[in-house]
């Protein structure tokens, strides 16, 4: 029974070492994708639209609700990191809202 045991937790574990090999690089590509989105989405509507962060985030999809945010300190933009991934969007005036590149 110990050995049956053992066995489905080792087909469990492999299970989930090979779902992390073929799923994980577009998990991750997805949210570098989702990050940017939000990052700016949020930061066209404060400081193109004028309208509050909180706003902004309430116009967003559903689904973009896990994605972290922030307004950047000293500089007119906004952050978003989802999954570790990190991304920027900076206003500058006159261009809009960009996106900055990945670190």
């Amino acid at each position: 029974m110990r050995r049956i045991a053992l066995w489905t937790a080792a087909l469990v574990l492999l299970a989930a070492l090979v779902a992390a090999a073929v799923y994980g690089p577009r998990l991750r590509r997805m949210a570098g994708v989702g990050a940017g989105y939000v990052a700016k989405q949020t930061c066209s509507c404060m400081y193109l639209a004028g309208r509050s962060f909180d706003a902004c985030r309430s116009d967003l999809p559903a689904s973009m609700d896990r994605i972290r945010a922030e307004v950047l300190d000293g500089v007119e933009g906004v952050r978003a990191d989802a999954l570790f991934l990190e991304r920027r969007a900076q206003h500058i005036p006159g261009r809009g809202c960009t996106l900055q590149p990945w670190d």
